[in-house]
């Protein structure tokens, strides 16, 4: 009934938060079916908001992967799952407490659960005291077709490492924002 009264007013994007989370099996198959033939006979864009990877890898055409609010990485499936460049994708064994999202950290939100941090990678490629202090840029709503980026002191740092990568998820420009 939800998906059938906001289609009554014959939008150009649907937007659905977590819309098969709680759903049995069987359903999630049908509901998700319905959304992507609905995209497709409708033109509809949709934006699916989801802690379901798998989900996402069968549905997305492009993903954004956030944490504590920020968009941290952009591309398509295969980019962001198959090549990942910021720590969180993949999911991550993370270690320490929950991030609070009333006290942001200076510098890379995620830098108190970074593995490349704590492995001391960042150290050898010089941005260990970016990733500690300085602010990283809010990624762009919109990019052109087919790019992607990821907002990282250490992507950026070896980016030019392999030429191919960061032609394809180039890192985003380290210019302070506003956090």
């Amino acid at each position: 009934m939800v998906i059938a009264g906001a289609l009554v007013l014959e939008p150009t994007m649907l937007v659905a938060d977590e819309p098969v989370a709680s759903l049995d099996a069987s359903v999630r198959g049908e509901i998700l079916a319905l959304l992507l033939r609905l995209r497709g006979e409708l033109g509809l864009a949709a934006l699916v908001v989801t802690h379901d990877l798998g989900m996402a890898w069968n549905i997305a055409d492009r993903l954004a992967v956030m944490y504590l609010g920020r968009i941290v990485e952009v591309g398509t499936p295969e980019e962001v799952f198959a090549s990942p460049r910021h720590p969180p994708v993949p999911p991550v064994v993370l270690t320490g407490e929950p991030p609070d999202a009333t006290r942001i950290p200076a510098g890379c939100r995620f830098h108190p659960r970074c593995p490349e941090l704590a492995s001391g990678a960042a150290a050898e490629a010089g941005v260990a005291a970016s990733c500690t202090g300085v602010p990283l840029p809010v990624l762009p709503a919109a990019l052109p077709s087919g790019a992607g980026m990821v907002s990282c002191h250490l992507a950026a740092a070896t980016a030019g490492d392999d030429p191919a990568a960061s032609a394809a998820v180039p890192a985003a420009p380290l210019i302070p924002t506003e956090p």
